[in-house]
């Protein structure tokens, strides 16, 4: 009769929290107008100026809609936000809400400092976002955060230098034999995006870390054969390509989506221009496709948990989001927001190069390969292998590592 009566409790609190999330979700981000949320909400970031406003600027608008709830942001450097948080959720304190990069995921679960989405919450995301970009925050099944912005790689250029930016490898090509001058970084996560252009890929039909071996050294081989060119510089170093690119020394560079503030503060006014990637002839460009997410802090009270449920679904509701985008220049996770190309061109190139980029994945053959495959572009383009060989080589040791990964308990 006991395990009956808790059974029937149970089973009703869970439909009470399950309805009180339904009606938030319900309005596609758009808090219910009641005080069925109530307490006081911290919220952790690193974002900075226009990304800030937009932050306070939701926290009063959730507020009026919930005024039972208190949210206080504080923001922290970058470089000390992880450690912030993990000292201070390992002893049961900390924000309830920690906006963090996606790929702080498998540190935060080694070191059990976030909760999996819980039920009702993860079942509006697969309304909203794309299964690979949930995907981005999902470990062994679970989905541990929600999308709040996308990062990916795309083609800046300046528009006093560029009259007509390429669409095309062949048309990139054709521009720099003329002089037009282009930047590439040569890292393996840098220059990732061409893989796609040679019709390969990162994953196989099993969601599998693979080395293409045969799209791979085409791409070492384009790389290799473009670097004779003057007009085209290849590095490893991003910063210096990005230096160089802003005093208007190149008219091209492949960049990330975070390089978008920086490159628009350095430049002449009106002149960076944004597009996505040339495709090539197997295929269109594959950069790494990254998140920005909202992670959950275990530690919360059971209220609080509730409040930051019901703030995460609020941040990346439709509405939301695209204030985000329009006043922020973030690239929405939600695929619902319109992305107007004439009034928000560098976000609208963003946008659609996430549709063809490649999602990050919580896997540690991943993190592998994006390190060790530095070495990879080192060999092939410096002619210390063929880029045949130097591909081949990559999927030998990649094939080493899983074994490795495989005997480990």
């Amino acid at each position: 009769m006991t395990n009956r009566f808790f059974g029937i409790l149970t089973a009703l609190l869970i439909l009470v929290s399950l309805f009180i999330v339904w009606r938030t979700a319900l309005s596609d981000g758009q808090a219910v107008q009641a005080d069925d949320l109530a307490g006081p909400l911290l919220v952790w970031h690193s974002w900075l100026d226009e990304r800030a406003d937009i932050l306070d600027q939701a926290k009063i608008k959730f507020e009026e809609l919930h005024p039972g709830v208190r949210i206080v942001f504080v923001a922290y450097p970058q470089d000390e936000l992880y450690a912030r948080y993990a000292a201070a959720a390992a002893n049961g304190f900390g924000p309830d809400l920690l906006i963090a990069p996606g790929e702080w995921l498998p540190d935060l679960l080694a070191e059990e400092l976030i909760r999996p989405v819980e039920a009702a919450v993860e079942a509006q995301s697969s309304l909203w976002f794309r299964e690979d970009v949930r995907g981005i925050l999902r470990s062994q099944s679970q989905l541990f955060g929600l999308p709040f912005a996308l990062r990916t790689r795309a083609l800046f250029y300046n528009k006093r230098m560029v009259e007509d930016p390429a669409a095309s490898l062949d048309e990139l090509l054709a521009q720099a034999g003329s002089g037009t001058s282009i930047g590439i970084g040569s890292s393996f996560e840098d220059a990732l995006w061409g893989l796609g252009t040679a019709g390969g890929g990162l994953y196989n039909d099993k969601g599998e870390v693979v080395v293409d071996v045969q799209a791979l050294g085409s791409w070492l081989t384009w790389m290799k054969n473009a670097q004779t060119n003057s007009a085209i510089v290849t590095s490893t170093n991003q910063e210096g390509l990005r230096q160089l690119f802003a005093r208007g020394d190149l008219a091209y560079l492949v960049d990330d989506t975070d390089a978008v503030g920086l490159l628009a503060s350095s430049v002449q006014t009106d002149t960076l221009g944004v597009r996505s990637l040339p495709s090539g002839p197997a295929g269109s460009a594959t950069p790494l496709l990254r998140a920005d997410a909202l992670f959950f802090n275990p530690a919360s009270s059971p209220r609080q948990k509730e409040a930051a449920n019901g703030l995460a679904l609020f941040l990346t509701g439709k509405e939301q989001q695209t204030l985000l985008m329009r006043r922020a220049g973030v690239t929405p996770a939600h695929q619902g927001v319109r992305i107007n190309v004439r009034l928000n061109p560098e976000i609208s190139a963003f946008a659609f190069q996430t549709k063809t980029a490649i999602a990050w994945t919580d896997d540690p053959l991943l993190a592998w390969l994006l390190t060790a495959g530095d070495e990879t572009y080192v060999q092939a383009l410096e002619g210390v292998l063929t880029p045949s060989e130097a591909a081949d080589e990559l999927a030998v040791e990649l094939a080493a590592r899983k074994a490795e990964l495989d005997q480990q308990p």
